[in-house]
């Protein structure tokens, strides 16, 4: 009896452990995003920006802080050599230290409370920072961009609010993406 409740216990302690450190967001869409995100940079006018590195910052609250980790090992994997002759330089910090993106080209934003979103999209837009969501509902709050993921792969663009930064899309991504109107909900 008294091994029983020791392995209870010790089973326990386990899947607590595995469930705080599993993940919220879905890894095969974080794959796909770990590929996405340092294209919108060079498929943007954000590509003016580069000095010597493609600079991404990942905003994440501590929940998401494993995801954050996740996404950024995933785009290391899939761009160890950078991308057209740029070394990526990615950035991970909280909603709270959002000063540390400001010198980056692109802010990849996990989904937060609102308070962080409306603080997060204020800095981004002052800085003009492109903003690229997980969640396609952060759009209707002002993010730049988002992925559809259905059968295909689809950009879906917020054209009022990059041009409110100046931020342009070439006419490729254009062509192949979504155009996000507010009316849509």
């Amino acid at each position: 009896m008294k091994m029983f409740r020791i392995e209870f216990i010790l089973l326990f302690v386990l899947s607590h452990t595995l469930l705080l450190n599993a993940g919220n967001y879905n890894e095969d869409v974080l794959t796909i995003y770990s590929k996405m995100i340092p294209r919108f940079v060079v498929m943007s006018s954000q590509k003016e920006k580069i000095k010597t590195d493609i600079e991404i910052c990942i905003l994440r609250d501590k929940l998401d802080e494993v995801d954050a980790h996740l996404l950024i090992e995933k785009i290391e994997s899939n761009y160890p050599s950078g991308l057209l002759n740029h070394p990526i330089k990615l950035i991970q910090t909280n909603y709270t230290n959002i000063q540390k993106c400001k010198s980056s080209q692109l802010a990849f934003m996990f989904n937060a409370d609102d308070n962080h979103l409306h603080h997060a999209i204020s800095f981004l837009q002052k800085h003009r920072i492109l903003s690229l969501s997980y969640d396609m509902a952060l759009l209707e709050k002002g993010a730049d961009a988002s992925l559809f993921i259905g059968r295909n792969v689809m950009p879906y663009l917020n054209i009022k609010a990059t041009s409110s930064k100046n931020i342009f899309f070439d006419t490729l991504l254009l062509r192949v993406s979504k155009i996000y109107k507010e009316d849509e909900k």
